[in-house]
């Protein structure tokens, strides 16, 4: 197999496997603060299906919008924390997370994996 096949069989089997990962909320977002993917644990953690999710600004749902947060992720190129959000429904979740710089077609993106405390 080329290499360039195999890179591409390598991206594909990635990006399914980040979608289908079990306990893992993945969120996907870019420099203007937005989610431009996430994945269906994100979903089932949020409580919002994708199409709402895709374009709502991070941290929209946590006190102070997450603002000392995504700061930091901005200097940092790898970094763990701790915080809480709230549904829609009212309900408080506390979780844990790592973000980490990304580049998807050449262009910057963080992403970030979510779980449940």
């Amino acid at each position: 197999m080329a290499d360039e096949a195999r890179r591409i069989l390598q991206r594909a089997l990635l990006g399914e496997a980040v979608d289908g990962a079990t306990g893992t909320a993945v969120f996907v977002w870019n420099e203007d603060r937005n989610y431009v993917a996430v994945n269906e644990e994100a979903c089932r953690l949020v409580g919002l299906g994708r199409d709402e999710l895709i374009g709502m600004p991070v941290g929209d749902l946590s006190p102070d919008h997450a603002e000392g947060d995504i700061a930091r992720t901005r200097d940092a190129p790898f970094l763990r924390g701790s915080s809480t959000f709230t549904r829609r429904s009212g309900e408080k979740v506390e979780l844990d997370w790592v973000t980490m710089h990304t580049t998807v077609a050449g262009l910057d993106y963080m992403i970030s994996l979510v779980w449940p405390r």
